[in-house]
């Protein structure tokens, strides 16, 4: 019994050692697989680009949808009434053109004539009128020359003498009336021979040649368009930044590959009691014609621009939303992160005004992957996986 007894006890011991050697085993091999990923991880190296950040110019824009519009446009009309005779103008050779859409006018050329030869009889019954009525004031002051005379000597009575008087008067008063009639004949006369007020292009035609027309009738519209405006309207909120004199840059949807460089020429002084809106003015010259009224324009006011100061990409700008915006610079292979302050935004762009300086590299791909203190790699962009 005595030795069965000892042999257990050997027995317990023996498997209480393996036990403990058991459990140094697992513990050492738990111990030994979580610390190597840590290990491996510290020394990950991350492939990344860096540019050399640098200095350059940047705009502050307001982007807006303007329209087009010409710089004049005038509707002729008639102010005599009658038939209308002609609708040509002259051409530089000579040649009379019928007035058509598209036709160019110069100021002063001749449009239309109304009922011509009614208007040059009116005035030249209104010429004969004044003569004759000159005819008879000259018959009138003789006579009254004559009575004067005649009754200062005692020969005619006072009631011939204001007879003549009275007889001179009217004569005057017939002659005064005579040439305000042919003054207003030639006024017609005038009147119905139109001429262009402007120099512009015919856009619209409102009657054809022949038609009898009323005053007041529209002939045909006249457009400037030598000159077009762009019109915008702007938030109330840029009132004080948008004056006379500012740079625009306006791009017509139908051209939009060219630009054209203007500057703000007025800003409407109320705003818009609908819209709550500032309207700005831009005049452009339009010598080619190709600008269209009536077209969308999309117009970029230059409201603040600064140059020689830290510009980069807006994509290499993390956070910004929650957390302040930050980038990633590289110093001695070693990513360092950097909280930057932003400044003026254009397009793609946006100035730093603090956090970086001159010179250091900054990292443009691969700063997703990045923390502070990651160790990295200069790689090209195609390289980075």
């Amino acid at each position: 019994m005595k030795a069965e007894a000892e042999k257990m006890k050997i027995f317990r011991r023996i498997l209480y050692w393996i036990a403990a050697l058991g459990l140094v085993f697992v513990v050492f091999w738990f111990g030994f697989t979580r610390k190597e990923p840590q290990k491996v991880e510290q020394k990950r190296v991350v492939p990344v680009e860096v540019e050399a950040v640098s200095t350059d110019s940047i705009e502050k824009t307001i982007e807006l949808t303007g329209w087009i519009k010409a710089n004049q446009v005038v509707d002729m009309a008639s102010k005599v009434g009658g038939r209308l005779d002609s609708l040509r103008v002259e051409s530089e050779g000579g040649v009379s053109v019928p007035v058509e859409e598209g036709v160019e006018v110069k100021k002063g050329q001749q449009v239309a004539v109304i009922d011509h030869d009614v208007y040059v009889s009116q005035v030249e019954a209104a010429e004969a009128t004044v003569k004759s009525r000159e005819v008879e004031l000259a018959d009138a002051e003789r006579e009254k020359k004559r009575i004067v005379v005649l009754y200062e000597g005692g020969s005619a009575t006072e009631q011939n003498r204001d007879k003549a008087l009275t007889a001179a008067e009217l004569a005057v008063a017939n002659l005064n009336m005579a040439k305000a009639n042919l003054e207003l004949a030639q006024i017609n006369l005038r009147e119905s021979m139109i001429v262009s007020p402007i120099d512009g292009i015919v856009t619209a035609k409102h009657i054809d040649e022949g038609n009898l027309i009323k005053s007041g009738d529209r002939i045909v519209t006249l457009t400037d368009m030598k000159t077009v405006k762009v019109v915008v309207s702007i938030a109330e909120k840029y009132g004080g930044e948008i004056v006379a004199g500012i740079p625009a840059r306006i791009r017509g949807d139908t051209l939009p590959d060219r630009i054209f460089n203007d500057k703000v020429y007025s800003v409407y002084p109320a705003l818009d009691a609908m819209t709550h809106t500032i309207q700005a003015e831009i005049r452009l010259d339009n010598n080619e014609m190709l600008l269209k009224p009536g077209m969308f324009a999309r117009v970029a006011l230059i409201i603040k621009t600064k140059k020689d100061v830290i510009v980069i990409s807006r994509d290499v700008v993390l956070g910004g939303k929650v957390d302040e915006p930050y980038v990633y610079v590289v110093e001695d292979g070693i990513a360092h992160k950097r909280i930057v302050k932003l400044g003026i935004t254009q397009a793609d762009k946006c100035e730093i005004t603090d956090g970086l300086k001159a010179g250091e590299k900054l990292v443009v791909n691969g700063m997703h992957f990045l923390k502070d203190g990651s160790s990295v790699e200069l790689v090209r962009l195609e390289d980075i996986k």
